[in-house]
This record gives C-alpha cells, structure tokens and sequence, in this order.
C-alpha cells in the first residue's frame, strides 16, 4: 500500500497516523466481557471498546478513556440493501451521520460493499468500497472505485506472544487512514456475515516506530 496517500479524517484527526499500522483479531485474549469488543494501545491501554450486545439495536464504539461514544451503528432493517449508518457520539440524528455502508447488489454471493460518507448526498459514487469475503479473511477496503487499497485483511496477524488460532487475522490499515474509522467498518462487516461477537480487542505494537496490533477475539 502508498503510505503517501493522504486520506485525512473522518471520525477524528487523533486517529490518523503518519505510519502504517497492524490490526490483529483473536481470541486469545483474557478479560472479554460479553458482547463487547476493546482496543488497546501498542502498551495494552484500551483505546476503545465496542459494544455489539445482540438485545441492542444500536452498537457503539466508545472511548475507553470517557467512556463516551465516538460513533453509534445502527442497520436500517427496511433497506433494500442491507444498509448500515454510523453515526458521531450517541446519536441518530441526520446532521450527526459520518458515514453509511450498503450492499452494491443483494444478488445471492455478491459481497462488495459500498461505503458513502455523509458529505457525498446523491451517492452517485462510493467514496470506499469494501470488495472480498470476511469469512474467508479476504476483505479489502479501497477508495472510490479506485485500486487504491487502503486497509487490508489477512489470514495472519503479527500480534507479538499471541498464538494464531483459527479464529485470527490481521488488518493492515495504510498511514494517514482513520484507524477509527476503519474499526467501524470492521465492525460492520462483523454484524453483516454474523459471527457472534464474545470479545476483547487487544493491542500489541511492532514496535513504538512502526504503529499498532490490535486484536480480537471472535466466534
């Protein structure tokens, strides 16, 4: 990937780093509460947790620090296609949206995803598109309808002392590119193919030079 692509940010400014970074997803991590997800730190400090209980209708990944929303998830259930909206803070206003994410088909084995933020109105292009399968560990996230990749998906992580088990992979997300922003989307795509979410989100960095590992842990 072109770690000299400016993206800039969507969900915050604090959340673009001039380094590429390393996401990892497993489930061996301790502590995980149910329904929840956390991010930590190349440090292991928890950054954000995400909270994807199954009884709400909302999702929300918080910061961990205020335990304040940054961004409210909600699936509008009457879409043609399967479409999701992230809102700023705890709300669901319209003025709040920062982005939505739908299906380009629903065709059956259709699995490119659109995703629009809130200052594109007529939509009449993606501002990213989302192109793989997430079941298979696949998935990559582009600009536009470009190649240009900017956050990636891998059967593998770089987690340092955490075994890779069945469950994991790694995102490589490019510098520059809301790391933020990018976990919503990884969310979404987690509510979209439905595996339950049971887990904790742990970081390990490569190196305090080189960015972050965050992980996972799903079933």
């Amino acid at each position: 990937m072109d770690s000299d692509k400016l993206i800039g940010p969507i969900v915050g400014q604090q959340y673009c780093l001039s380094c590429p970074i390393d996401l990892a997803f497993t489930k061996t991590v301790a502590g995980v509460k149910h329904g929840k997800l956390a991010v930590t730190d190349v440090n292991g400090n928890i950054l954000f947790w995400l909270d994807a209980s199954c009884w709400k209708s909302k999702r929300m990944l918080l910061d961990a620090a205020s335990g304040l929303p940054l961004l409210s998830i909600t699936q509008r259930f009457w879409s043609a296609h399967d479409r999701w909206d992230a809102f700023r803070g705890d709300s669901k206003d319209e003025k709040d949206l920062l982005f939505s994410v739908k299906r380009k088909s629903m065709l059956p084995f259709q699995t490119e995803l659109q995703v629009f933020l809130a200052t594109n109105v007529k939509e009449n292009e993606c501002d990213f598109k989302i192109k793989g399968e997430f079941n298979k560990r696949s998935s990559i996230i582009y600009k536009g309808n470009t190649s240009t990749v900017v956050a990636q998906m891998n059967k593998e992580h770089k987690v340092v002392n955490v075994p890779l088990e069945k469950h994991a992979f790694g995102v490589s997300i490019d510098a520059n590119v809301d790391f933020a922003f990018i976990t919503g989307l990884l969310f979404i795509l987690h509510q979209l193919y439905g595996e339950e979410v049971t887990v904790l989100a742990a970081a390990v960095g490569t190196s305090a030079g080189n960015g972050a590992v965050y992980s996972v842990m799903m079933e």
